[in-house]
């Protein structure tokens, strides 16, 4: 079990850097989620894709600790509303690690640093993507 103090300040690491993740997609459209982030079009993440793989790795590393099996990722498109909810759900197995009583420091600090790496990595991408093309505008047939 984690003493209150490390327990408190890893709570407090894991708010500050989502609050920056979230920070770095507020605003962000349908159409920004479906831009490729770095650029690379035909071989680069969309940002939900990206999102995506940092929420699995989360899920992963949370499997991990526990000594879970880990599990095959899921397929396919994400879409903006599914990566937020794997986001959220991923998070919520991270902060219930840190309550359990079988947790020990190494393995929290070790999993907290690991999210915060990857959420300041992913903000920052997202943060310096490149101009999003504005959707194509398709005139009304008869106009």
């Amino acid at each position: 079990m984690l003493d209150a103090p490390l327990r408190d300040a890893l709570f407090a690491r894991l708010d500050a850097s989502r609050t920056v993740l979230l920070g770095a997609i507020q605003g962000l459209t349908e159409h920004d989620f479906a831009a490729v982030l770095d650029g690379e079009v035909g071989g680069g993440q969309t940002v939900a894709q990206a999102l995506a793989a940092l929420a699995e790795a989360e899920r992963r590393e949370n499997a991990e600790v526990r000594g879970e099996p880990v599990t095959a990722p899921g397929t396919g498109r994400p879409l903006a509303p599914q990566v937020v909810h794997a986001l959220a759900g991923a998070s919520y197995r991270s902060r219930r690690y840190l309550e359990d009583p079988a947790a020990d420091a190494s393995s929290a600090r070790a999993l907290v640093d690991g999210v915060v790496e990857r959420e300041a990595s992913l903000a920052e991408r997202i943060r310096n993507r490149p101009p999003t093309q504005p959707p194509p505008v398709f005139p009304m047939a008869g106009r």
